[in-house]
């Protein structure tokens, strides 16, 4: 059984790694580099994304273990959960935040193109974080589930319940909660309730011109296996 990355490499060490954390959006997918949100209460927002050791920081429970998509990304650049990694991660975000503000600008950051929320105190700097900064809001998924990490969900629980409208964060694979993201394997399309990812069927350009995983709690979305 797999536990890390396949690509070892890739792990970055920080105290040899001269970049920022935060990385402007690259793929197709998310928008091109430099992008801003283009649809939506979050128009203009710039977009930052945070990649993260898939497996080491993962639940157990994750459907894609093995499969996961980042098998197919042996370039990006990953991190390690810690007290060193949250130092840093975090100085940047006030950094980035307070930039933004002083422009007038919102910052979106999307967690995690790869990894997941490997600790309740992790969540919980993150919960900080959006006190500190009303301009900060987060878009992302998680396979964290009450079962395997009972006090990370929950303290997932408390960031959606009383961030409703800037940690959008769904559940990955629970299909019996409303705000979810799943997999085709494990839902299919329902009108009005369940349709697959307007960028993955050619209906929009990115998610940065479609917004609808952060702007709408309804319908749930479903996720063609990469």
């Amino acid at each position: 059984m797999k536990t890390s990355t396949i690509y070892q490499k890739s792990i970055k060490d920080l105290s040899q790694y001269p970049h920022d954390l935060l990385k402007k959006p690259t793929s197709k997918k998310l928008g091109a580099a430099g992008t801003r949100v283009l649809k939506g209460s979050l128009k203009g927002a710039s977009v930052f994304t945070l990649t993260l050791t898939e497996r080491e920081t993962c639940p157990k429970s994750c459907g894609h273990w093995e499969d996961c998509y980042g098998n197919n990304m042996p370039f990006a650049h990953r991190f390690s959960g810690g007290p060193e990694f949250e130092e840093r991660l975090f100085t940047e975000i006030d950094l980035k935040a307070q930039k933004a503000k002083a422009k007038g600008e919102k910052l979106l950051i999307r967690l995690h193109v790869l990894g997941d929320f490997y600790s309740k105190d992790y969540v919980i700097k993150w919960g900080a974080k959006l006190v500190k900064h009303d301009n900060l809001n987060v878009w992302g998924y998680t396979h964290v589930t009450k079962q395997d990490c009972p006090d990370t969900w929950a303290a997932l629980l408390y960031m959606r319940k009383n961030f409703k409208d800037r940690w959008m964060v769904r559940w990955s694979d629970q299909p019996g909660i409303q705000f979810s993201a799943n997999s085709e394997e494990i839902q299919k399309p329902v009108k009005g309730a369940a349709i697959v990812c307007p960028e993955q069927e050619g209906k929009t350009a990115a998610c940065t011109t479609c917004s609808l995983c952060w702007e709408k709690t309804t319908p749930q979305i479903i996720f063609k296996t990469h």
